[in-house]
């Protein structure tokens, strides 16, 4: 039990330093435009529709600075982050953490839209008795993705509406998922 929680472990922090590598080498190769690193703190209505609804989490990220995708018109509005970020349950449900990329489309009137994607390793339950309150989630390690419309205040300042859902894929048994919602606000250094 132990030695498979420190090879997750391990994975995650290979992961995430892959991200920062290359993240690095991306702004560096880049023309001096490149974003630099966004943090975002939030809250999360979370457990929608689940077993752990109605608690809430804080939502903490960041998005590193984007990599060199070149020049062209869809690369003035669009740019691809490497992202590291966790989900603290206040209640003592489901807690975690994640890495993957975000996409970031800047839209007219300074919206924007991003869709992540990414991997997550939780505290949650892989089954768990009705009468818990816990979220059967099947396996510690799960798939990411979310969803979030926002509005940039400034270069540096951003608030976004986020849906994020968390599940195995049925690759474990069961696949209840997570799904969280809510606001976050954002700060470009």
């Amino acid at each position: 039990m132990m030695a498979s929680m420190f090879c997750r472990a391990c994975g995650l922090a290979v992961l995430l330093a892959g991200s920062l590598l290359m993240a690095t080498e991306g702004a560096r190769a880049g023309s001096g435009e490149a974003s630099g690193t966004e943090v975002r703190v939030g809250a999360f209505y979370h457990g929608y529709q689940g077993r752990e609804a109605g608690t809430v989490d804080i939502a903490i990220d960041a998005l590193l600075p984007a990599f060199d995708l070149g020049k062209s018109p869809l690369t003035e509005r669009f740019s691809l982050h490497p992202q590291i970020g966790a989900d603290l349950n206040t209640q003592g449900k489901t807690s975690a953490v994640f890495a993957g990329f975000a996409g970031v489309v800047e839209l007219p009137g300074n919206f924007l839209i991003e869709g992540d994607l990414g991997g997550s390793i939780n505290n949650g339950k892989t089954t768990s008795p009705d009468d818990t309150g816990r979220a059967e989630l099947g396996c510690t390690m799960l798939f990411r993705e979310a969803l979030g419309l926002g509005f940039r205040f400034s270069k540096q300042a951003s608030l976004m509406a986020v849906a994020e859902h968390m599940s195995n894929a049925n690759l474990c048994t069961p696949n209840n998922g997570l799904t969280n919602f809510g606001l976050r606000f954002g700060y470009q250094f």
